[in-house]
């Protein structure tokens, strides 16, 4: 699986002991330690001290993109849009070759990303090409 989902992320819920998450296997985004979300195991990752000179344009690091990526796309198939035009946002200061590695961490490709879902989701294909197209051929064909 992913690296990062393999780093010690303890559960910010006050009342949880879980020291890390670990994803279930039919929901991604649940840990199957403790049935918390991945957002609340993040969430003391994401915590950040506060730059004491802010410019016009932030620097985002790579870490933290990848941190604010994974709560929208870790286990996810589709973005959305307001979603995406934040992330847009942060990979706009990163270089390509950053948000490439960024995207591939979480199952993304950079195709998907900018169509904003998974044609190809577990090594298996989500046939909406296919469905379109049978659907198509049943009713020129009467059925």
């Amino acid at each position: 699986m992913c690296s990062f989902v393999h780093q010690s992320i303890r559960c910010t819920v006050s009342s949880c002991s879980c020291m890390r998450f670990k994803p279930a296997r039919a929901k991604h985004r649940s840990c199957d330690r403790c049935g918390h979300g991945w957002v609340v195991h993040a969430l003391e990752k994401l915590q950040a001290p506060p730059s004491p000179s802010c410019g016009p344009v932030e620097v985002a690091l790579p870490g933290l993109v990848l941190d604010l990526s994974s709560l929208v796309l870790y286990g996810a198939q589709a973005v959305p849009v307001r979603l995406k035009i934040l992330l847009d946002r942060l990979y706009s200061v990163l270089t390509p070759e950053q948000v490439g590695h960024i995207l591939h961490t979480l199952g993304w490709s950079l195709g998907d990303y900018v169509r904003g879902y998974m044609l190809q989701v577990n090594s298996r294909y989500i046939l909406v090409r296919s469905d379109v197209h049978k659907r198509l051929a049943q009713s020129s064909n009467g059925g």
